[in-house]
């Protein structure tokens, strides 16, 4: 594990063959014969090998393992010290998530949850709209449901392309909010719309942030209107919906 250090003592409390405390890693790894080194072999302790805080290999004969005494790491006097790399040597949670969970490669879209402007609740459904992963009723287990937007009601199946922005009432939404907020828009199915937008509103101008702020509100706001219509059985009409999104916006901006 790279965010523990192993400082070596007396070698009671460490695995010869299993503990990474050698910067070749665990031992038994890279030379899976040298347990036959040693009388207890894999049982063994690193104290076997370590004599008056001295470094006291057996005889290798072995050519393959005798890279393990290349590289050899310094003895303190007194017992192992077992710590966490951080820059107190202490235990963290961030450090530990990291290492169980590697961040993965930043994406083009990360922009639209960041930076000012933004309203959490609507950057939560942002990225759930970005990512596919709004229960839209499309999805397999939402099947005995029926799938048609009740948006729009034309019988078309929800979907996040549908909702975002083929759907005629979005559309209608889109168009009245573009009559206050010039905001850009590619005729394109939402994926390749975000992958267009990304490319465009980055960075930390005013402009493009505002932009990124609007398209969450409206994906939020839309979203919204669905699951009204959906649970309550309450609706709006476009120009209500799109009335609140630019009153979002300028009380935000």
């Amino acid at each position: 594990m790279p965010h523990i250090h192993y400082c070596v003592g007396d070698g009671d409390s460490i695995s010869l063959w299993h503990d990474p405390w050698h910067p070749l890693g665990p031992l038994i790894t890279r030379f899976p014969r040298g347990p036959q080194l040693t009388s207890t072999g894999l049982l063994d302790k690193l104290s076997v090998v370590i004599n008056d805080g001295q470094w006291n290999w057996p005889l290798i004969t072995d050519i393959a393992c005798l890279q393990i005494t290349y590289m050899l790491p310094p003895i303190v006097e007194g017992p192992d010290r077992i710590s966490w790399k951080s820059k107190d040597g202490s235990f963290n949670t961030s450090t530990a998530y990291d290492l169980f969970h590697p961040p993965g490669p930043k994406v083009a879209w990360s922009s639209f949850l960041t930076g000012p402007f933004k309203i959490p609740k609507n950057c939560f459904i942002l990225w759930l709209a970005i990512m596919g992963r709004l229960s839209t009723l499309d999805k397999p287990w939402l099947h005995h449901v029926g799938g048609n937007c009740i948006l729009c009601q034309d019988g078309l199946t929800e979907t996040h392309d549908h909702l975002f922005f083929s759907c005629s009432f979005s559309r209608r939404c889109f168009a009245i909010i573009r009559q206050q907020i010039p905001l850009p828009w590619p005729h394109r199915d939402w994926q390749h719309g975000v992958q267009w937008a990304s490319s465009r509103w980055r960075g930390k101008h005013v402009v493009n942030a505002a932009f990124r702020s609007l398209l969450a509100s409206i994906v939020y706001h839309i979203w919204k209107e669905r699951n009204a219509r959906r649970f309550q059985q309450h609706s709006r009409p476009p120009s209500i919906v799109g009335r609140l999104v630019v009153e979002e916006i300028d009380r935000g901006s």
